[in-house]
């Protein structure tokens, strides 16, 4: 139990950088959660424009135009004067201001057209949306008649024809980009956690490595499996304590989202991260033997796999030769995880589950890796002893 004491001992000198990156943590998770709970709400909205007519043509073409544009906007009426204009549109009170010609119907009918004289707000895409809008009804229109349609015909095709719409379905795999608050909250444990672990459990692990303290636990009664024993045990400990916290600040700020059956599932992904990175901690603490360097190690392998994994970037954004690389990152599957967890949770798990077997075999991988070169330094050390 003293090699346990211990580590706790020198763990607790690393408080500062594990609130450091716990900081971190909350402040990307609050923000981007915020902003994700945002754009949910309000994933489209049809916005309504204000706009103001002088029909001096007065004809039934004339006024199914405006009735048209009066479909998804609102008519305001105002004084034909000039400063009255400069007025209304300074205030906001409109937008946009048409003024129709006298005979623009019948210019339509004869194969030319009049041109329509609009006033907007300057610097603003009110006056090109209202273009739009009347460039393409006068196009339809035109061609109706152009087709032989008497006039009252090809406004009542035109009618029908600028009321067809588009049905537009996001097939149940597609990525919108848009995740729940919870999924915010475990976007970035990757990240998180693999820098904790790494600034906080490896120079432990170091300490444990110098030759002074080899050569004090060799010469001493207490056997060398223990030791290694005790360390993984307090590392594990290490990293359930984390998952602990990371989850009774998660339920505080989503109030109880935790303890539903996402929430569950969330977590049984976070504690198998969790397993890949103490087993990469175990790994480097074998080859890196400088402490001075694991603040880089961390940044470097932590963006990394945050990168290159979907943390930062969804993989929805991604081009197909990064997500080939992305295969060999453990963040990668666990994002895929959260992703189905977030989206899929009504059908069959199997493919959850795998997602959570792959972060494992990473997590198996790196322990083999480690103990793998802890061996062969062992035999390297014990050839050049005399």
């Amino acid at each position: 139990m003293q090699v346990y004491k211990c580590f706790f001992r020198i763990l607790k000198k690393q408080m500062g950088q594990i609130i450091m990156y716990l900081a971190i943590f909350l402040s990307l998770s609050i923000v981007v959660s915020l902003q994700g709970a945002e754009n949910k709400g309000n994933e489209f909205e049809a916005e309504t424009f204000s706009f103001s007519v002088f029909d001096e043509d007065n004809s039934p073409i004339s006024k199914q135009m405006t009735a048209y544009l009066e479909q998804e906007n609102e008519r305001v009426e105002i004084k034909d004067d000039k400063t009255a204009i400069q007025d209304e549109l300074y205030n906001r009170n409109t937008h946009c201001v048409l003024r129709i010609p006298k005979g623009f119907g019948e210019s339509l009918k004869e194969g030319r057209e009049k041109e329509i004289s609009m006033t907007s707000i300057p610097g603003t895409v009110y006056g090109e949306m209202f273009e739009g809008k009347i460039d393409g009804y006068v196009m339809i229109l035109r061609n109706y008649l152009r087709g032989g349609f008497e006039e009252q015909e090809a406004i009542q095709k035109a009618e029908k024809t600028l009321a067809l719409e588009a049905e537009v379905e996001l097939s149940s795999n597609q990525d919108t980009g848009v995740h729940s608050k919870l999924y915010y909250f475990f976007n970035y444990v990757p990240y998180i956690f693999l820098c904790i672990c790494i600034v906080a459990i490896t120079p432990i692990l170091i300490v444990f490595r110098k030759k002074g303290i080899c050569e004090r636990i060799e010469s001493s009664a207490y056997p060398a499996v223990k030791v290694n024993l005790f360390l993984c045990a307090g590392t594990v400990t290490a990293g359930i304590g984390l998952v602990i916290l990371h989850c009774a600040i998660v339920a505080v700020l989503t109030r109880g989202d935790l303890f539903s059956d996402k929430g569950v599932w969330f977590v049984v992904n976070e504690i198998c991260f969790t397993f890949v990175a103490i087993s990469f901690v175990f790994f480097i603490g074998k080859l890196i033997g400088k402490q001075e360097i694991l603040s880089m190690v961390a940044n470097v392998a932590g963006l990394g796999m945050a990168f290159l994994g979907g943390v930062f970037v969804p993989l929805s954004m991604l081009g197909d030769g990064v997500i080939k690389i992305a295969h060999l990152i453990p963040a990668y599957w666990y994002i895929r995880a959260a992703e189905w967890v977030d989206s899929d949770l009504g059908s069959s798990k199997i493919e959850l589950f795998e997602f959570y077997g792959v972060q494992l075999l990473f997590a198996a991988a790196f322990l083999c890796m480690g103990f793998a070169y802890s061996q062969k330094r062992g035999k390297s050390s014990a050839t050049k002893m005399p």
